[in-house]
């Protein structure tokens, strides 16, 4: 008798706790869609706007997003790695990059990978994206480029 209680009993306890893991948050798919499968390109770290030279996209920081991974560049070297988002909070794991030494003029690239390991949290629309810290802090804001 105890037996052919545990068992179905097990099996709704699981089921029931597999519905609510895989359960959608509509806030969440909002900000995923604003998020991902665009190009996004930095328009200020910290405050400083960078003006971007169009003939040299190739050294302007930016970062994508798909649906596991986000990818991008500091400017010099490319990175990649995992995210995961609940709401509007963001954490970005096992980022790992490639190691060119490069010349610049500036320490752009040092300032937004600085940044991207202090963000909490992100704003996002149609073509601007902002990354927050804990205080809500705007540290990297970028635009959309087509």
């Amino acid at each position: 008798m105890l037996k052919s209680l545990i068992l179905p009993t097990c099996a709704a306890v699981t089921l029931s706790m597999v519905g609510c893991a895989t359960m959608s948050n509509p806030s969440t798919e909002r900000n995923l869609n604003e998020l991902q499968n665009k190009n996004w390109v930095v328009s200020e770290i910290n405050g400083t706007k960078l003006v971007a030279d169009p003939a040299q996209q190739a050294d302007v920081p930016s970062i994508q997003f798909d649906n596991e991974r986000v990818s991008g560049s500091d400017g010099c070297n490319r990175f990649m790695g995992g995210y995961a988002v609940k709401g509007t909070e963001i954490k970005f794991s096992q980022l790992a990059s490639t190691q060119k030494a490069c010349l610049s003029a500036t320490d752009i690239s040092q300032k937004y990978t600085q940044a991207l390991g202090q963000v909490t949290h992100y704003d996002a629309s149609k073509k601007e994206l902002k990354f927050l810290d804990a205080n809500k802090k705007v540290l990297v804001k970028f635009h959309v480029v087509k």
